[in-house]
């Protein structure tokens, strides 16, 4: 009978994380559709763009690349980047999309 109550009193905080997973694959067709417009979103895209404008591969190289910095830069406008005011949901995903362009 215990164990049965302990996973009860469980189950509220284990389902959230659950639900709330990151999907990087709704994260790379977010990347195609806001950030493919000045960004080289797939994995393939090594070399950088003559602007100047980072591909997400080299993004997600950078050491100094974070998911808390990633959420920083999706949150505020910035130099040449416009605010999309994405909403918590889809920085996630974007952002687990980003990070798993990364070398393994």
């Amino acid at each position: 009978m215990r164990p049965a109550i302990a996973v009860l009193l469980a189950a509220p905080w284990v389902l959230p994380v659950a639900v709330s997973a990151q999907d990087a694959d709704r994260g790379r067709a977010l990347a195609e559709r806001w950030c493919g417009n000045c960004h080289l979103v797939d994995r393939s895209a090594v070399a950088g763009r003559a602007d100047g404008v980072p591909t997400l591969p080299a993004i997600a190289a950078d050491p100094a690349t974070t998911p808390g910095r990633l959420r920083g830069f999706m949150s505020a406008a910035h130099g040449r980047m416009p605010d999309f005011s994405l909403g918590a949901r889809d920085q996630d995903d974007l952002i687990a999309y980003i990070l798993g362009l990364r070398a393994k």
